[in-house]
């Protein structure tokens, strides 16, 4: 990325919740609902995608901040949609992202900041924290 995207970047999906997606699976037994950490995921990978096509080779975007309100459950079955947005695509970008459910009920809300990063020094970054290095 050389230079700041003034084109608005907006990026959707749509899934069904499956059990694997369950706050079950992070400790909260009896809890068939589309939990946080699914919805961190699905959402990330969206912003992510979206920023791909910006990016030139040999970089890539991280995550930075997270900011979610998680209002309303979502029960395995249910399909949920997700939309992410941004003013405009530059090194580090603010995005907007809302989930809901098939009646429109905001499920989940908040911001996502994502980083554009050399691959090659981002890894040989995190090769040396695992020497013991910085």
């Amino acid at each position: 990325m050389t230079r700041t995207e003034t084109t608005p970047l907006r990026a959707t999906a749509s899934r069904v919740v499956l059990p694997e997606d369950c706050a079950t699976r992070w400790g909260n037994e009896g809890l068939e609902v589309l939990s946080t950490p699914a919805i961190l995921g699905d959402m990330e990978r969206l912003c992510a995608e979206g920023m791909g096509r910006f990016l030139k080779p040999g970089q890539m975007s991280v995550g930075v901040t997270v900011t979610m309100n998680h209002r309303a459950a979502a029960p395995v079955g249910a399909t949920v949609h997700y939309e992410v947005t941004a003013a405009a695509v530059d090194r580090r970008t603010e995005f907007a992202f809302t989930v809901r459910d098939e009646a429109g009920t905001v499920l989940c809300d908040g911001s996502h900041l994502r980083a554009v990063v050399d691959l090659e020094r981002f890894r040989a970054r995190v090769a040396a924290s695992r020497k013991g290095e910085r």
